[in-house]
């Protein structure tokens, strides 16, 4: 194997886990923190591949201006990262290409005073723009609901996100999937399914988060009609921009709803540009495992779709899964400096991915509100969940305030 060098664009449990394959591939991964930063730093140090993870480089163009330099990287264009960037640049581009999709309406602040908002317990609010995974909401009464319309025109929530316009969509119910496609802009891979679990806490309850642990595969969820219509999908999403002029290269995560009121068919519930935090957790070091080539793949996607890996991941005898360490208060607000415990440790069949963790002095503490991902692996989810938890309580890793959900793989454990 010849050894590269990358550079991974983000911080936390997901560029975490990025690092951790491509070091075990023996390749040499750099972790920077944001775009500027990764920019400066390839003037002296030029990388074979850059990986971005973060959602805000991509949206701010620097996959643009790293690709001018003639550097491979696997992520879209500035063009192409609307998807994300832009909740009402994706329901327009939806509705031009035929893409099944909640119905949604995109408010302003100047047009809300003629906008009669229908009942809260139908509806979800979408900030437009970068919100970190917190810019939805599903409220709970008419009086929460004009609140938060309130406050995202305001600007005062979400780091401004939703300041120009909000989308009001059709609430639907049923489970949910992350679907990854890697895409040379013309051909495309679907890596194995997981599914993600946003609510804070157990039974889907709580404020949404950035995301409280995942798992895979999930394909079990999803029947051969619906994943030949999600491959659909995919296909009208790609073609859709490439036809636009904003080929789209890298990492494409398609949020799917296996919606009940429409005879569970899959529809969109959200375009994300990268890989997603926590999902990498789990689809990445579970396809490591299995003997995937995690590099030739990501590299791939800035050139001619690399396909090798497909049998493989196809035939995985291996499951992961992850649950999700978050700090007191999350994700209204967090502690850090909190000292945390049995870091250090072995744990049988486990990883753990550091999200907003401090080290000093071999003394690790909290420094944010997702601290750390505890994955564990089994050929079940239900021996994955064994592992993952066994890692996680007062003889095993923990720290002062420590919240996490007990019941990640609900659907689908026994």
């Amino acid at each position: 194997m010849v050894h590269k060098s990358t550079v991974i664009v983000g911080g936390g449990g997901r560029e975490s886990a990025l690092k951790y394959v491509l070091e075990a591939e023996g390749h040499k991964a750099d972790v920077i923190s944001d775009g500027q930063s990764a920019l400066d730093f390839i003037k002296d140090d030029t990388p074979d591949l850059v990986i971005f993870g973060s959602e805000v480089a991509l949206v701010e163009g620097y996959a643009d201006a790293i690709r001018a330099k003639g550097i491979a990287v696997c992520g879209p264009s500035k063009q192409a990262a609307q998807l994300e960037g832009s909740k009402a640049f994706a329901e327009a581009f939806m509705d031009r290409h035929g893409i099944t999709r909640p119905a949604s309406t995109v408010v302003t602040p100047d047009s809300i005073d003629s906008y009669a908002l229908p009942a809260a317990s139908t509806i979800v609010l979408k900030a437009d723009g970068l919100a970190g995974g917190k810019g939805v909401v599903l409220p709970e009464s008419d009086e929460e609901a004009a609140a938060t319309l309130k406050e995202m025109f305001s600007g005062v929530r979400n780091a401004g996100a939703g300041k120009d316009c909000v989308v009001v969509q059709e609430r639907l119910s049923g489970p949910e999937v992350s679907v990854f496609a890697l895409t040379d802009g013309s051909d495309f891979v679907i890596l194995p399914y997981t599914q993600d679990h946003k609510r804070l806490k157990d039974g889907d309850k709580g404020p949404n988060t950035g995301g409280m642990g995942a798992y895979a595969p999930a394909d079990i969820l999803v029947n051969t009609e619906q994943r030949e219509k999600i491959e659909a999908i995919i296909e009208a999403t790609i073609s859709g921009m490439r036809a636009e002029g904003m080929e789209y290269r890298g990492v494409l995560y398609v949020g799917i709803m296996l919606a009940r009121e429409r005879d569970d068919e899959p529809v969109v519930i959200e375009y994300n540009v990268r890989f997603g935090d926590p999902e990498a957790q789990v689809l990445l070091p579970m396809m490591h495992r299995a003997g995937v080539d995690i590099y030739e793949l990501l590299a791939s996607t800035d050139s001619t779709i690399e396909p090798s890996g497909v049998a493989k991941m196809t035939e995985l005898k291996t499951s992961a899964l992850t649950a999700c360490l978050a700090s007191k208060g999350y994700p209204e607000s967090s502690e850090k400096g909190v000292v945390i415990h049995g870091i250090d440790a072995a744990y049988p069949n486990t990883d753990v991915f550091f999200g907003a963790v401090m080290e000093e002095d071999g003394v690790y503490t909290t420094n944010g509100g997702r601290v750390l991902y505890v994955t564990g692996y089994g050929e079940t989810i239900d021996s994955a969940a064994q592992h993952a938890y066994a890692a996680i309580g007062d003889e095993a890793i923990h720290f002062d305030g420590m919240q996490y959900r007990t019941d990640i793989a609900w659907q689908i454990r026994s």
